[in-house]
């Protein structure tokens, strides 16, 4: 599978760099380099102010590196790009000086954006190298660079079953994944890496299988609404009559939304999805993410590839939603390889696509169902992504169009060339906009020069009267992918801010169907998957031991984390005979337990596995699960309330034989594991060994059944759970609040308790 994955998918982006290096798209421009043209609607670009010509590195050009800002010394912001010899520029951006201890060598040719993390003397940026024409045999792979040239790290590429090592030409997003500043950027060997930032280790559950070569940057934002980032990615296919790693896979794409955790505690490497949505064209465009789609609702838009002649999906953009649902889809006139913005250029507060098709085309559409608002066609080829800018002041957007033959900015409401520049430069990738020192707005262009063999080329323009500080403004996309880390997130909301609380957590929370989660006390809410497209409905759900987060597991046992509960593993892409209806923590928080209906269970962390009832014939199912106090053994408990004890969990007695008005809906183990309660739907309660008795709704007229019992971590007492969100509470349990007057889209599944 390795040896032919990766074969297929180079064809466009290698043809595109060939082009870069011979020159042959300019043969027949003979403007001046520094030609600017303005058009009547008279935005007036001046400059270039600045312009570097490398012409040691001539036939190396500056092809599809992309130019990202940084400020790495006392010199102010700077201009970052890499070109065909591997080096990497770092230039002022006031007048175009080298910032000290750069340019850097890199061991392979450079086809991707660089990124940065920090500022200053502690700025890093990272770089992968390596394009399709030397993606074996040389130093291709990642790297971190200090803000003064110094190599921090380097890990090399993934190796090729036929020898050599990968290039990397998707370029290296850098965002909170399990690390602050974790790198992440697949190869062209199939593999995906998350790469500690700081240290260079490859994080856990990483390198994850594409299985094939992947051209597409990632972008990293929290899509589903988990409280912890996602890694949202393009990627390519390859036809294998042998199943892989339990995937079978067909020729053509795929947009993917990844764990932050990877493969971690999965079976195999290709596993730790959300979600994927599949095309039968390959996926070499990097996605961005917003809320784009109706009623505000988080999307993930993105073009595709030419690989697969024939292909429906050649030509398109995608929209999915964080379910990777498809929302809409749009063919436009040629290739859609570069990777669409998301930007404000109606002035209406939403978002629009913006998107430049190879053909020379631009288009506009509308973020919610894909309609085209205006589309306009340039008099060269484009390669690279759009950028904007609301340039005038007037508060919406404007697009910068890339060429291979000068850049075009296009008013953003109607499509009209407002002016050009950069004539006789070709840029494959997208120009970079940012605020410069005298308050407006500067253009950098980063290319070569086609009539003298692809010499590289970056240059530096002003808008003039232009406002610096909405360089980048809400609505704007200033740079490829977005921003300097290379999120592609153009406002996707970020985790819930949580934190364990001071002095113990007192309090409970509840969780219904749709993961909505509802928090009570001093606990605090760390994130719900109530915006999220689940496979399947959230039926249980357990919180760390510091109140710091929680954990939902839907009915396929996929597991949702939030908070500092970590991600240890799920049985989302598990067959299961029966489905999950529970779910236990260990008692440090660094494991759980996932039961199912006929007793089967799937332990995860340091959670240890002591017995299931899977093998055997049960009179009712299990519906639910405790854990011990040392977490050395689990009690389940059925329907008609039989327990089965493992470990070293005791057995006290049960309600097997006993005849119930109402089924048993759950458990909780006394805090000392001597004992435990048995609850009832209609709220009755039997409790066993040291378990005491402290009331019960079995004589109330319930609004609606109890679904849950949570123990008093700390004292005598417990709460009892109806499915609409209210709360009865027996012994020293504290009330704190309920949803009995709320309307709920969901009823509630589960709830856990503290004190």
């Amino acid at each position: 599978m390795k040896a032919q994955a990766w074969r297929a998918a180079a064809g466009m982006t290698t043809a595109l760099i060939i082009a870069a290096g011979s020159g042959a798209a300019l043969a027949a421009t003979s403007a001046p380099a520094d030609a600017t043209t303005v058009h009547a609607q008279a935005l007036q670009v001046t400059g270039p102010l600045w312009q570097d010509v490398f012409a040691a590195d001539a036939g190396h050009p500056i092809a599809q590196s992309s130019p990202i800002v940084a400020t790495l010394d006392g010199g102010g912001p700077a201009v970052v790009v890499g070109d065909g010899t591997g080096k990497v520029y770092a230039l002022h951006l006031s007048d175009g000086s080298s910032v000290g201890g750069w340019p850097v060598q890199t061991g392979a040719a450079i086809g991707s954006a660089p990124s940065v993390s920090g500022s200053g003397a502690s700025a890093t940026v990272y770089v992968t190298s390596g394009t399709p024409q030397d993606r074996q045999g040389l130093a291709g792979g990642y790297y971190a660079f200090a803000a003064n040239g110094a190599r921090k790290w380097f890990v090399q590429g993934a190796t090729f079953p036929t020898g050599g090592t990968s290039g990397t030409l998707s370029s290296p997003a850098v965002g909170t994944l399990q690390q602050p500043n974790d790198v992440v950027a697949g190869d062209m060997g199939q593999e995906l890496y998350e790469i500690n930032g700081g240290s260079g280790a490859v994080e856990p559950g990483f390198p994850w299988l594409q299985a094939d070569s992947n051209f597409s940057t990632a972008a990293i934002a929290d899509v589903t609404g988990s409280g912890s980032n996602d890694i949202v990615v393009g990627g390519a296919s390859t036809y294998n009559p042998t199943v892989v790693d339990g995937e079978q896979y067909t020729n053509g794409g795929h947009i993917r939304i990844l764990r932050p955790t990877g493969n971690a505690g999965q079976q195999y490497p290709n596993q730790g999805l959300v979600c994927q949505y599949n095309t039968d064209q390959e996926v070499d465009s990097s996605p961005a993410v917003g809320t784009f789609l109706s009623g505000g609702r988080v999307g993930i838009v993105t073009g595709t590839g030419t690989a697969y002649a024939g292909a429906s999906t050649t030509n398109d953009l995608i929209a999915v939603d964080s379910g990777c649902n498809p929302q809409w889809q749009v063919k436009l006139d040629s290739s859609t390889s570069a990777s669409p913005a998301l930007i404000d250029a109606l002035g209406n507060g939403s978002l629009q696509v913006a998107e430049g098709a190879s053909s020379g085309s631009v288009y506009l559409l509308n973020g919610a169902n894909g309609a085209t608002i205006w589309h306009v066609a340039v008099p060269q080829a484009i390669i690279g992504s759009v950028t904007s800018a609301d340039f005038t002041g007037a508060g919406y957007q404007d697009v910068v169009v890339p060429t291979i033959n000068g850049v075009y900015i296009l008013d953003g409401r109607t499509g009209a060339t407002v002016a050009t520049l950069a004539v006789g430069i070709a840029e494959q990738n997208s120009p970079l906009i940012t605020q410069d020192a005298n308050g407006t707005i500067g253009i950098t262009v980063a290319g070569y020069n086609g009539a003298n063999n692809g010499t590289p080329v970056v240059e530096h323009f002003e808008v003039a009267g232009s406002n610096g500080s909405l360089a980048n403004e809400s609505g704007a996309w200033p740079m490829f992918h977005h921003d300097a880390q290379l999120t592609g997130n153009a406002g996707v909301p970020g985790p819930p801010h949580c934190t364990a609380p001071g002095g113990g957590p007192l309090g409970y929370e509840m969780a219904a169907s749709d993961g909505g989660v509802f928090n009570f006390g001093n606990t605090q809410f760390c994130g719900s998957t109530g915006n999220v497209v689940l496979n399947q409905p959230v039926v249980g759900t357990a919180a760390t031991p510091d109140g710091g987060g929680y954990w939902l597991v839907a009915r396929d046992g996929g597991v949702f984390d939030f908070g500092d509960a970590p991600f240890y593993g799920s049985t989302g892409n598990i067959h299961l005979n029966q489905p999950i209806v529970g779910m236990a923590a260990t008692p440090d928080g660094k494991g759980y337990w996932l039961v199912a209906s006929d007793g089967g269970v799937f332990s995860f962390g340091d959670a240890q596995y002591f017995g299931s009832t899977g093998n055997v014939h049960l009179n009712q199912p299990i519906v639910g699960m405790a854990a011990t106090p040392d977490g050395g053994g689990y009690w389940l408990v059925a329907r008609d309330g039989g327990v089965f004890n493992f470990g070293d969990a005791a057995y006290f007695g049960s309600t097997g034989n006993v005849h119930l008005n109402q089924p048993i809906i759950g458990m909780a183990a006394v805090p000392g594991g001597g004992g435990y309660w048995l609850a009832a739907a209609d709220g009755g309660i039997f409790q066993f060994g040291t378990a005491s008795f402290y009331g019960s709704t079995g004589n109330v007229h319930l609004n609606q059944p109890i679904v849950a019992i949570a123990p008093v971590r700390r004292g005598g007492g417990y709460w009892l759970f109806a499915s609409d969100g209210g709360v009865f509470q027996f012994g020293d349990a504290p009330f704190y609040g309920s949803t009995g007057n709320i309307h709920l889209n969901q009823p509630i599944v589960g709830a856990g308790g503290y004190n």
